[in-house]
C-alpha cells in the first residue's frame, strides 16, 4: 500500500476517512504514538488524490491544514550525513599528507581537457578534492544540511546517490562547456545539486495545489541567491559548475516525484548506497 497522508491529527484523519469513504476509495488508517497515517492501494492512489484535492478545493476556508508526505529527518538520515561529512574530512587529510597536493589535483581534478579525452572519472574524484580548510568546511556543512534534507524525502541511500549523480553530471557538462584547460574541484557542485533536487521535488509535489505554488519557488530562489552570493566572491569560484549541478538536481528531483510514488525500501536504500560507493571506488581506481 502507498501512504497518502502521514502525521495527521485525529480530526484530519476523520475528515480524510470520511472523504475517501464517500468516494468509495478503500483505505487503511494506522496510528503512531502521537499521530495517524492514511494508506491506500496503488490501484486507488490516483483516485484518492483526486478526491482529496476536490475536497480541499471546495472547502478551502474551512478544512484544517493537511501536510502532504514530505518526509522526516530520521536517525539513519542524520547518521548518513555525518558519515559523508567525515569521509570528505578524512579524504582531505589523506590528500594533504600525500605529499604533492598540486599533483593530486592535476591527476584527479575535473580538468575539462582530460574529461573530453575520456577521463570521465575526474567528474567524480574532483568532488572529494578541496583547496583548503575553509573550502572543505563550507562544503561539509552544505552537504550535511541539504543532503540530509534530500534524504528525508527520498531515503538516505537514494538521496545520496541522487546528490552524487547531480555533482557528476554538473562537472561533466561544465567540462563540455569550457573545452579548455579549466580545472574544477570541490563538492560545491553536489551541494547545489542537492538544492536543485529539493527545488524540483517540492515544485512538482505541489504543482497540483495552486494555493501552495508560491512555496515551490522558495528552494529555487534560495539556490539562485546563493549562486549569486558565491559568484561575487572571486574568479576562483566555479559558478557554472554550481549552476549545472543545480540544474541537474532540479531534473532529478522532478523525475523522482513523477516516477516514484512510494519511497524505496531499506534494501533499495542499501543498494543505492553501495552503488554510490562503487562509483567512487571505481573513479579513484581508474585514476
Amino acid at each position: 500500500m502507498y501512504i497518502l497522508f502521514e502525521n495527521l491529527t485525529q480530526k484530519q484523519t476523520d475528515i480524510c476517512a470520511l472523504v475517501l469513504s464517500a468516494s468509495r476509495v478503500p483505505h487503511r488508517i494506522t496510528k503512531n504514538k502521537y499521530s495517524w497515517n492514511v494508506w491506500v492501494d496503488e490501484s486507488h492512489y490516483d483516485r484518492a488524490i483526486e478526491s482529496m484535492e476536490l475536497y480541499f478545493k471546495e472547502n478551502r476556508n474551512v478544512c484544517p491544514d493537511f501536510s502532504e508526505k514530505y518526509g522526516e529527518i530520521k536517525k539513519d538520515t542524520i547518521i548518513s550525513g555525518i558519515i559523508v561529512s567525515i569521509m570528505l574530512l578524512l579524504w582531505y587529510i589523506t590528500v594533504q599528507n600525500a605529499g604533492d597536493v598540486k599533483e593530486v589535483i592535476n591527476r584527479f581534478g575535473a580538468s575539462a581537457v582530460k574529461i573530453l579525452d575520456g577521463e570521465y572519472y575526474r567528474s567524480v574524484t574532483a568532488l572529494m578534492l578541496h583547496k583548503d580548510e575553509v573550502h572543505l568546511a563550507g562544503n561539509m556543512i552544505g552537504l550535511f544540511i541539504f543532503g540530509t534534507a534530500v534524504c528525508s524525502v527520498t531515503g538516505w541511500g537514494t538521496g545520496w546517490l541522487m546528490v552524487l549523480f547531480s555533482g557528476i553530471a554538473g562537472n561533466l557538462l561544465n567540462a563540455f562547456m569550457y573545452e579548455s584547460a579549466h580545472v574544477s574541484i570541490g563538492a560545491s557542485t553536489a551541494v547545489f545539486g542537492a538544492i536543485g533536487i529539493l527545488a524540483g521535488y517540492q515544485g512538482f509535489k505541489e504543482k497540483k495545489t495552486p494555493n501552495k505554488m508560491k512555496s515551490a519557488w522558495v528552494p529555487i530562489a534560495c539556490g539562485l541567491a546563493l549562486l549569486g552570493l558565491l559568484g561575487s566572491g572571486g574568479v576562483e569560484v566555479d559558478i557554472m559548475a554550481h549552476l549545472f549541478g543545480f540544474f541537474f538536481g532540479i531534473l532529478l528531483g522532478s523525475f523522482y516525484v513523477l516516477l516514484i510514488k512510494k519511497n524505496p525500501g531499506k534494501i533499495f536504500q542499501w543498494l543505492s548506497a553501495t552503488g554510490g560507493l562503487g562509483i567512487v571506488f571505481w573513479a579513484w581506481s581508474a585514476g
